[in-house]
């Protein structure tokens, strides 16, 4: 029985370059992605800075592809990328809004539905609450996404649940 040469020099060139993806694998697998990371970044951030959030993603991925030890772990790379990603964008316009909350008058009071009263909890309970409920992570996967441990995101769903019902009562009266 004799060995195939190509099939050979395949094998020979995958253990002399273990890291993985090239470039053009890379953009394949973010293409398969992207919707879901552009759902997550729409239910982090809103629609107006999920596309940007997103292909920020993509170029911070291809620049770091080199980091990425595991090729079929790219997509919890490239969802870890963006959550990232989307906490710094949730930062800069928390600072903004507290600057722009000096400038401004308050805002008139308005109904109030679930998806106002999610956007109102902090940040780290929103994205649990979104990630848990929204998108149907398990606590276990969340804690791996957002690199929190597993019983400190199972207490922050908990406040975050006991705060939608606080606040909840309080806009029905």
């Amino acid at each position: 029985m004799t060995a195939d040469p190509s099939r050979l020099a395949a094998v020979r060139g995958a253990l002399a370059d273990p890291v993985g993806l090239d470039a053009e694998q890379f953009d394949a697998a973010f293409e398969t992605i992207r919707p879901r990371l552009l759902a997550l970044a729409r239910s982090l951030l809103g629609p107006e800075a999920a596309e940007d959030a997103v292909q920020d993603t993509y170029v911070l991925g291809r620049e770091a592809i080199g980091q990425l030890r595991d090729p079929a772990a790219v997509d919890a790379w490239l969802k870890r990328i963006c959550i990232t990603r989307c906490y710094r964008v949730h930062r800069r316009r928390r600072l903004l809004d507290r600057v722009l909350a000096r400038l401004l008058p308050a805002a008139p009071a308005r109904d109030v539905g679930i998806r106002d009263l999610v956007e109102q909890l902090p940040h780290r309970q929103r994205v649990v609450v979104v990630l848990h409920y929204g998108h149907g992570y398990s606590l276990a996967e969340i804690s791996e996404l957002i690199d929190e441990r597993y019983d400190n995101v199972r207490a922050i769903a908990s406040r975050a649940r006991r705060k939608l019902l606080e606040a909840w009562l309080e806009a029905e009266r």
